[in-house]
């Protein structure tokens, strides 16, 4: 669900990485207080128009969301199949909408559905909101969040990496299957063991691929004298301005309002 950093003159990229983070934690520790999916309906809608507002491709929206259907269609059925109807709050909650087998076997609650629609919109909510941290922030400005959190240096730098390389090797396999598809290899139409056995060919190119590059990295950090300081400095150092003061205590009361609103049973099912 990472991608890559695209530079922008939009104000979600001009703010600092701390200002992002704290945000991310806003918005998904707020999707987890409340079991309403109206709520969290609200939240993922505007965190979609915020990646509208800093020129996301929706392709690449669409590339995010696609793997998670039909994780989303399985935890409605099981939610609204196995939640008890009896420990929602509201009336409208307990009813049942069908049931499945005769005799009132496997009833399929009202209650249950919404419970399991919260679930994917949480998912939704993270997915999202992690696409606009990852899509408005260079990755030195992660790597120097990471050392602000007291994590070493060289730590900081191999999670970023990795973090970087995610969307280089999605690439590397779309053009490897492109590559095994023209000489003749199909993929998704064996079965489970067959697709696993057909993707084999995919797998030891990318590992070997993937050392070359490792290798090559490690070189290109050795000439650059990597690790032969004990502390680092930043071409850019990340400063966080008044509007990010401004936007973070935003964030701090948005976060206090949702705790105050669950205290009050608003947004329960």
């Amino acid at each position: 669900m990472l991608i890559d950093y695209y530079p922008s003159n939009s104000f979600v990229h001009a703010l600092d990485v701390r200002t992002k983070a704290l945000g991310f934690l806003m918005v998904t520790i707020t999707a987890f207080v409340f079991l309403s999916p109206i709520i969290n309906f609200v939240l993922a809608l505007v965190l979609f128009f915020i990646l509208l507002a800093i020129k996301t491709p929706l392709s690449r929206v669409k590339q995010i969301l696609k793997p998670l259907i039909p994780i989303f269609i399985i935890m409605l059925l099981i939610t609204g199949f196995t939640y008890p109807a009896e420990k929602f709050q509201l009336n409208v909650n307990r009813q049942v909408l069908f049931y499945l087998l005769p005799g009132e076997s496997l009833p399929f609650s009202s209650g249950g559905f919404f419970y399991g629609l919260t679930l994917t919109l949480r998912i939704l909510i993270m997915a999202l909101a992690s696409t606009v941290v990852t899509y408005s922030t260079p990755i030195e400005a992660i790597i120097q969040l990471m050392q602000k959190l007291r994590m070493p240096y060289q730590l900081a730098f191999v999670i970023a990496t990795s973090i970087r390389f995610i969307p280089t090797m999605r690439k590397k396999s779309e053009m490897i299957q492109e590559a095994q598809r023209a000489r003749g290899a199909e993929f998704g139409n064996k079965g489970l063991i067959g697709n696993i056995k057909s993707y084999i060919p995919v797998l030891i190119p990318m590992i070997v691929d993937s050392l070359r590059m490792s290798e090559n990295l490690a070189i290109a950090m050795l000439d650059r004298g990597f690790g032969a300081m004990k502390s680092v400095t930043n071409l850019h150092e990340i400063r966080m301005e008044k509007r990010d003061y401004a936007i973070c205590l935003i964030e701090l009361s948005i976060l206090a309002a949702a705790f105050w609103a669950n205290s009050e049973n608003i947004g329960v099912l």
